[in-house]
């Protein structure tokens, strides 16, 4: 027969088994939950190169085909409405759900969409934003969301890309389209779509598609220049400083001494502290880690195709 003492000294051993394992599953699930984010956040990357490389690769197959002026330039076919039918068109890359009234009907309506807009909708996202007072659910492209009257969501994406990154955490950016063309910068000229243009790769659709990836489950964090090319500082994760005067600058790229807005769209939302993977009023996202803001991890991927076009003089 067990002593009541010797049942108190059982009691206590187990309880303090139960503690050992619960400090040793703490320490371990931070390792776990780190190597479980990092496998899925690999996986999302892969599996993005991959869509926007097929989109690319279509886009360009396709709008070489279509018949167009030897002359025309690459931005030119961009604007011509066949192309926008056919191949790409800016305008839809943010739907809002509420113009569908089934999930049928939103189905059928992307069905029609251009064929880079068709190949890009597995790597669009589902968001529900706060828009003058009204909550509104989107379908859209990754990135900054823009006002835009002239679409029809009266909405639209652009896409930053961060030049520099100052070590007190300011960032400098510029805006890059979805859909742009690759031109060789050691050719004077104004790309190689047109046959007109100089260097052997005239009347070549050349095209790359950007895609800002951004994590919802990895912060981001300031290059250590010490350690090397790649390693970050984790003493420093990168602050997210929208609506701090200074805390973000605009790459002024044409040399007008203004800066630069997106393509798609002329005026930026408002700042808000809305916390995703793009929140903010560049898209470049905002995360609560250890009572600081800060950035989540993210790449700009960018696919790039090219065929010869399908011209006769």
């Amino acid at each position: 027969m067990t002593s009541p003492a010797g049942t108190d000294r059982n009691e206590a051993k187990r309880r303090s088994q139960r503690g050992s394992a619960l400090v040793e599953f703490a320490l371990v699930s931070l390792v776990l939950y780190l190597m479980i984010a990092a496998t899925i956040e690999i996986g999302r990357v892969v599996f993005v190169a991959q869509v926007i490389q097929e989109a690319a690769r279509a886009g360009a197959r396709e709008i070489a085909t279509i018949p167009l002026p030897a002359g025309m330039t690459f931005d030119q076919a961009l604007q011509q409405p066949e192309v926008r039918a056919r191949v790409f068109d800016p305008d839809q890359l943010v739907i809002d759900r509420a113009a569908f009234a089934t999930q049928a009907d939103l189905d059928n309506f992307l069905a029609n969409l251009p064929l880079v807009n068709q190949l890009l909708r597995p790597v669009m996202i589902n968001e529900s934003v706060e828009i003058d007072g009204t909550t509104r659910n989107l379908l859209r492209y990754p990135g900054a969301l823009l006002i835009d009257p002239s679409t029809p969501s009266g909405l639209a994406v652009g896409v930053p890309r961060v030049v520099t990154r100052e070590l007190n955490g300011v960032e400098t950016i510029e805006w890059v389209p979805v859909l742009e063309e690759v031109r060789d910068n050691s050719v004077p000229g104004s790309g190689n779509f047109s046959m007109l243009a100089a260097g052997p790769l005239r009347g070549t659709a050349v095209l790359r598609i950007n895609y800002p990836f951004q994590s919802a489950a990895l912060s981001g964090y300031r290059q250590s220049l010490a350690a090397g090319p790649i390693e970050p500082n984790l003493a420093f994760p990168i602050e997210a400083a929208d609506e701090t005067a200074g805390g973000v600058t605009i790459l002024d790229v044409d040399g007008d001494g203004n800066p630069d807005l997106p393509e798609a769209g002329q005026s930026l939302r408002d700042p808000d502290n809305a916390y995703g993977p793009y929140a903010g009023r560049y898209g470049l996202g905002r995360q609560a880690v250890l009572v600081r803001d800060v950035r989540p991890y993210r790449r700009l991927l960018a696919a790039q195709a090219a065929f010869r076009r399908e011209v006769f003089r």
